[in-house]
């Protein structure tokens, strides 16, 4: 029964929604903000989709995924702590107000760059490993030989 569930969310795409956020991310802060009317918008925006990458990653993992694996746990913690600091440097780049407002800020875009390449890195390493967590065993010989391979590795 647990192997037909899973099969189910490896297809269903459910594991891209949050790299998909994640990108969205950096789509609204690198390529919105050109103008003075969308440059409040595309940083709310941006804020947005940072809050709902973590969340998706947590909500739409498999039942005791979080429990059963240290990596993918810590991962999840780190998601949230890059989405946070993508929310707290996309508030002070939406407090400047323009792009000309921006124009004598020194870290503040850096750090929101940062943050959100980092926030795309650490959901995408989560989501490998929920794949790999969650893969279905190996059926033909060389899957079956790299499976070997990994174990003796670890």
């Amino acid at each position: 029964m647990e192997l037909d569930w899973v099969d189910k969310s490896q297809k269903s795409g459910r594991q891209a929604i949050p790299i998909v956020l994640a990108v969205f991310v950096g789509l609204c802060g690198i390529y919105l903000p050109l103008t003075d009317a969308t440059y409040v918008p595309a940083y709310i925006a941006a804020a947005s989709f940072a809050v709902a990458s973590p969340l998706a990653l947590i909500v739409a993992a498999p039942k005791g995924l979080l429990k059963r694996n240290r990596a993918f746990r810590w991962l999840s913690i780190a998601s949230v702590f890059f989405a946070a600091c993508a929310v707290v440097t996309s508030g002070l780049l939406m407090s400047l107000g323009s792009p000309q407002g921006a124009a004598g800020d020194i870290g503040g875009f850096g750090m929101w760059l940062l943050s959100t390449i980092a926030l795309v890195t650490v959901t995408s390493c989560a989501v490998k490993v929920w794949r790999v967590e969650c893969a279905a065993p190996p059926t033909t010989l060389r899957g079956l030989q790299r499976q070997a391979r990994r174990e003796n590795r670890g």
